[in-house]
């Protein structure tokens, strides 16, 4: 069952496919030593501003999943040690 109205799943992807995708490529971001850190911060609070936009009830899941996810990457690949 979609939280969105049927004339906006015709037109969109499923959006947890969607935030998944995009969640996907902040993480290569912070992988890619081309993206400064402010990039990489950046990308993350759009794609936390578009999970808020598409499914505010599930926010406490994005932060398990994503914010956690980014930290250790940045620490894991970003960290200056």
């Amino acid at each position: 069952m979609s939280l969105l109205p049927r004339e906006y799943e015709e037109e969109r992807e499923d959006p947890a496919r969607e935030l998944q995708r995009k969640g996907d490529r902040v993480a290569s971001m912070i992988l890619t030593s081309s993206y400064s850190d402010f990039e990489c911060a950046i990308a993350e609070r759009e794609l936390r501003m578009e999970c808020l936009r598409l499914c505010p009830e599930r926010m406490e899941l994005y932060d398990w999943i994503y914010t956690s996810r980014f930290q250790r990457l940045r620490e894991q690949f970003r960290s200056d040690s």
